[in-house]
């Protein structure tokens, strides 16, 4: 996922040393693709390279790395995905390594604003042999897809960090949001989370979260990017209204969601006749939200239809690939 500079900030910031690991070769059939990445501390790990076996390797080479300060900043792993490892896949991979600490730290910022910004951006990494490298910055990215060029002793690592492929509004700091939200933050997109009581926040969220406090929501309305998701779910039908009437009034969105029953779907439709809103957007709203077939008034289930619903959506349209 692209948001890995986010969560490696955060831990770096907090005093901690990190490996990021990522399959910079893929042959055959293997879990993941060439760019996906894993962070490793001493104690913990975040993100996915595939599991198994294959995880528990890399997890022993990043300690081994991580429990030599001075030393090499990468190193280079290739690893047949057969009965060695546990695995059945048949492929190969070769995992790259790389240390990061407070000297990475303008260069990580570098990377995690421009994606932060909804724009593309690329690593370019030359992997030296005394086992140092040096990092750049390329703003837009130059580079259509992750590639390494090594020669066995020192090489190029040139990583292509996509924006995140969905925007998603949701209003609403209430129990349905907050577990959405914990939902959302494991998912390849930038979440906006709007509310007027900043007290319902919780002290911590996803690193692809970002709040807003605000009872004037117009604005965030009209500056979202073309294409976003709209979830609308606050305490109060009446900021409902106004925001679903808002957000409809856009022709460019992606997804319309209004948390309610079908009866709180024919009220809005009337009223929203009755302020000139054309049919056809009408109709692109979308109520009750969730998944069909996920049923539960929990807000844990809603979450998860709704996510759900999300994501089957964003396949529907291509936004997102398989």
């Amino acid at each position: 996922m692209s948001n890995w500079p986010s969560l490696a900030l955060a831990r770096l910031k907090a005093g901690e040393r990190l490996v990021l690991c990522s399959v910079a070769l893929a042959k055959g059939s293997t879990p993941r693709t060439t760019g996906t990445v894993m962070l490793f501390s001493q104690t913990e790990q975040w993100l996915t390279i595939g599991g198994g076996h294959l995880e528990w390797v890399a997890a022993e080479q990043a300690r081994v790395l991580l429990g030599q300060p001075g030393g090499p900043t990468w190193s280079m792993s290739r690893l047949p995905l057969g009965p060695s490892l546990g695995q059945c896949c048949g492929g190969v991979v070769t995992l790259l390594y790389e240390t990061l600490d407070t000297a990475d730290l303008d260069w990580l910022e570098a990377l995690d604003g421009t994606l932060r910004a909804g724009q593309a951006v690329s690593r370019r990494s030359r992997l030296r042999p005394d086992g140092s490298k040096l990092v750049d910055i390329q703003c837009p990215s130059l580079v259509d897809e992750s590639r390494l060029d090594y020669d066995g002793s020192q090489g190029v690592w040139l990583e292509d960090l996509p924006p995140a492929p969905l925007t998603i509004l949701l209003f609403g700091a209430g129990h349905v949001g907050e577990a959405l939200v914990q939902i959302l933050g494991t998912l390849p997109c930038r979440v906006l989370w709007i509310d007027e009581r900043p007290e319902l926040f919780p002290a911590q969220v996803p690193d692809n979260v970002s709040l807003e406090v605000t009872d004037i929501p117009d604005a965030l309305i009209e500056q979202a990017p073309a294409n976003s998701y709209f979830l609308v779910m606050t305490h109060n039908h009446g900021l409902d209204l106004a925001l679903c009437q808002k957000i409809l009034r856009r022709p460019d969105t992606a997804y319309v969601g209004l948390i309610g029953s079908m009866t709180k779907r024919r009220q809005f439709e009337r009223r929203l006749q009755q302020r000139g809103m054309p049919e056809s957007r009408i109709q692109d709203l979308v109520c009750p939200i969730g998944m069909p077939g996920i049923n539960g008034k929990a807000p844990s289930i809603i979450a998860v239809a709704v996510a759900a619903e999300l994501l089957a959506h964003a396949y529907a349209m291509g936004r997102l690939s398989r």
